[in-house]
């Protein structure tokens, strides 16, 4: 049997082995999110926004901002690899699986000739956007995935990550000029050092179990699980 994995998929058999397993193997989908709409369309603005920085050869406001010296990577297959279906892809040597991801953005160090992979993340809320919480463990594997993918495909990748977060403001007006809504942002760059070293074991334990005929366990924290589990004692008792 062919296996691909997503990124997602790994962090998934990390989170949850059992709703990794049951989905992967059995084909049991879990229930569908809402669709981040808003998230998306920010998404699109800012690839819209470096990528005509990237036609340009211009430098960007932000870079100057945060000190940094890098140059919006141009290559062939940028729009392959931001394919959520598509992404960039490659073959795990000592399982033959085939792993992939899809990035927002790549930046090129100009001073070591590095890559440098970028996250776009939207938010609104009061404090400052950090790694930090309930979601900043998965954000760091998310990154971790990607950095590794751009290495096992022969580029050369600093390690350093950098996650775009544009966090909405709630304190100001929305209609400034007429009835053309206006949203204002704070844009934060964070600064990630990733570190792949718990990949290559992830794969060929989520390699394992998915060839395994025993269902795993439930993750601790996982919330698809523990729904299941306190709806049917509701039902029961």
């Amino acid at each position: 049997m062919s296996i691909s994995l997503s990124r997602y998929a790994l962090d998934q058999f990390i989170k949850c082995p059992f709703c990794f397993y049951t989905q992967r193997k059995l084909g049991l989908k879990p229930p569908a999110m809402i669709p981040l709409t808003l998230a998306l369309a920010t998404d699109a603005l800012l690839k819209n926004e470096f990528d005509a920085v990237r036609a340009s050869g211009a430098s960007h406001p932000l870079w100057k901002q945060y000190g940094i010296n890098v140059a919006a990577f141009q290559h062939t297959e940028l729009d392959l690899w931001r394919n959520n279906k598509k992404g960039i892809r490659v073959r795990h040597e000592s399982t033959g699986v085939e792993i992939f991801g899809s990035v927002d953005d790549v930046w090129l160090n100009l001073d070591t000739e590095e890559l440098h992979v970028v996250d776009y993340k939207s938010t609104s809320k009061k404090e400052a956007p950090s790694l930090d919480g309930k979601f900043g463990a998965g954000y760091k594997r998310q990154m971790d995935v990607y950095q590794w993918l751009f290495r096992q495909s022969g580029f050369k990748v600093g390690s350093v990550g950098y996650f775009l977060y544009i966090n909405g403001i709630k304190q100001k007006k929305f209609y400034e000029n007429g009835l053309d809504g206006v949203m204002h942002f704070d844009t934060t760059l964070i600064p990630y050092e990733s570190t792949d070293s718990w990949i290559e074991k992830t794969i060929s334990d989520a390699v394992s179990c998915i060839n395994s005929s025993a269902i795993p366990n439930s993750g601790e924290d996982c919330d698809n699980c523990r729904y299941f589990v306190d709806r049917t004692r509701i039902v029961e008792a």
